[in-house]
C-alpha cells in the first residue's frame, strides 16, 4: 500500500515498493518542466516502459532534459527517449535525479546492500539550489547528436565495401536510417527506384526520422510533369516532413546515393526495366566512409539542390507569365494631385 504524505512534508523517504507509484505520481503534476539526472543503469531501478507512457501523456508543452552518461551499448535505448527529451550527455554521473518544476526533487537512493529507496524533497530552497546546478551543467554537457557520433564515428578508420546482394544492401539501408541521427541526403537518379522503394518501406523509414529531428532531403529526377505531380501528391499525403527537389535533366550515371549524417554514404547501382520490384532493380552497391568520395557526394548534392531549386523557379515564372497570356493588356498612366497639409473647406 502507498504511503501518504502530508502537505507539509519537505523531505520523505519512500521505501523500494513504492518507488515507481510515487515518481508517476510527482511527474504528474509536472506543468513546466522535468529535469533528469540518469546513470546508465537507472532503468534497472524503475518500470522505463510505464516512465514512458507518462512522458508521452505529459509531454506536450513541458520542457523536457536529461543528461546522462551515455556509452555505445545503452545508444539505441536513449534514441527512444530522444522523441521527448532533449538529450546531452557527461561522463561519470553517479546518481539518478529528477527535478519537476523546479519544486520537486526526487532521488534515487541504494545502500551497501543495493536495495534502492527514494527520496523526495519539496524544500523551494533546496530544490532551486539543485536546479541552478542542472542549468549549470547542462552548458557545458555535449549534445546526444554529437556524443553519438563521437560514439559512432570517431575511432572508425576508413573502409569501403562492396556488397552484391540485394537483401544485404536493403538490410544496410533499413540500419543506416534507423542509426541516423541529424541528417540523411538522397539521390534518385530514376524516380522508378524511388516509387519502388516506397514499396519496401524505405520513405516510411525516412518519414519516421524526421520525427526524431533529422533532417531529410531528396533529389530524384523526374522529367514527366505527369509523374512529378504524382510524387508531390505521394509526399505531400503520406511523407510530409521530407523535402524533395524535383531534377529537369537526366544524371549521366544510373545511380541512388544515400549519404548518412555526412559520416558514410551508400553508391547503389541501378537498372530499370518494367515488371521490376526493388530487390532487382539495385546491382552492385559501395558502402564507405572514405573522405575524399563523401565530400565529392555531399558537393553533387548540393550543386544538384541548388539547380534543382533554381529549374523550380523558372517554371514558376513560365506558369506565372502564361496566366497573362492572351491578355490584351493596355498601357495605361493614372494621374492624381496629391495635397499634403490642412484641407480647405470650400465655400
Amino acid at each position: 500500500m502507498s504511503r501518504d504524505y502530508s502537505a507539509n512534508d519537505e523531505i520523505n523517504v519512500v521505501p523500494n515498493s513504492e518507488i515507481m507509484e510515487t515518481t508517476l505520481s510527482v511527474l504528474s503534476k509536472a506543468t513546466v518542466s522535468i529535469d533528469c539526472f540518469f546513470t546508465s543503469n537507472f532503468f534497472s531501478v524503475v518500470d522505463p516502459e510505464r516512465l514512458m507512457l507518462k512522458l508521452v501523456h505529459l509531454q506536450k508543452g513541458l520542457k523536457l532534459r536529461l543528461i546522462s552518461d551515455i556509452g555505445m551499448k545503452d545508444a539505441s535505448f536513449y534514441r527512444g527517449f530522444i522523441k521527448y527529451f532533449d538529450i546531452r550527455h557527461m561522463d561519470q554521473i553517479g546518481c539518478n535525479i529528477i527535478l519537476v518544476d523546479g519544486t520537486d526533487f526526487l532521488a534515487f537512493l541504494s545502500n551497501t546492500k543495493n536495495r534502492i529507496r527514494l527520496m523526495h524533497v519539496s524544500d523551494k530552497s533546496f530544490v532551486s539550489a539543485q536546479l541552478f546546478l542542472f542549468d549549470s551543467l547542462w552548458k557545458i554537457a555535449l549534445p546526444f547528436k554529437e556524443k553519438i557520433k563521437e560514439l559512432e564515428y570517431g575511432h572508425v578508420k576508413s573502409f569501403t565495401n562492396n556488397i552484391s546482394k540485394p537483401l544485404e544492401i536493403l538490410g544496410l539501408i533499413r540500419r543506416s536510417i534507423s542509426s541516423s541521427v541529424e541528417e540523411i541526403l538522397v539521390i534518385f537518379s530514376e524516380y522508378e527506384v524511388l516509387i519502388h522503394s516506397d514499396k519496401v518501406g524505405i520513405l516510411n523509414l525516412l518519414e519516421d526520422a524526421t520525427s526524431k529531428g533529422i533532417k531529410v532531403r531528396i533529389i530524384v529526377y523526374s522529367e514527366n510533369n505527369k509523374i512529378k505531380d504524382e510524387l508531390k501528391a505521394l509526399f505531400s499525403k503520406n511523407f510530409p516532413n521530407v523535402t524533395v527537389q524535383y531534377l529537369q535533366k537526366a544524371l549521366q550515371t544510373k545511380m541512388t546515393t544515400m549519404i548518412f549524417d555526412r559520416r558514410t554514404f551508400l553508391d547503389i547501382s541501378t537498372a530499370v526495366k518494367s515488371n521490376q520490384n526493388f530487390e532487382d532493380m539495385i546491382g552492385p552497391s559501395v558502402y564507405s566512409n572514405n573522405e575524399i568520395k563523401l565530400n565529392s557526394l555531399i558537393s553533387i548534392f548540393e550543386f544538384l539542390w541548388i539547380q534543382s531549386d533554381i529549374d523550380n523557379q523558372k517554371i514558376i515564372k513560365e506558369v506565372y507569365f502564361q496566366l497573362f497570356k492572351g491578355f490584351n493588356l493596355k498601357d495605361e498612366t493614372y494621374k492624381r494631385n496629391w495635397t499634403f497639409g490642412p484641407n480647405k473647406q470650400k465655400k
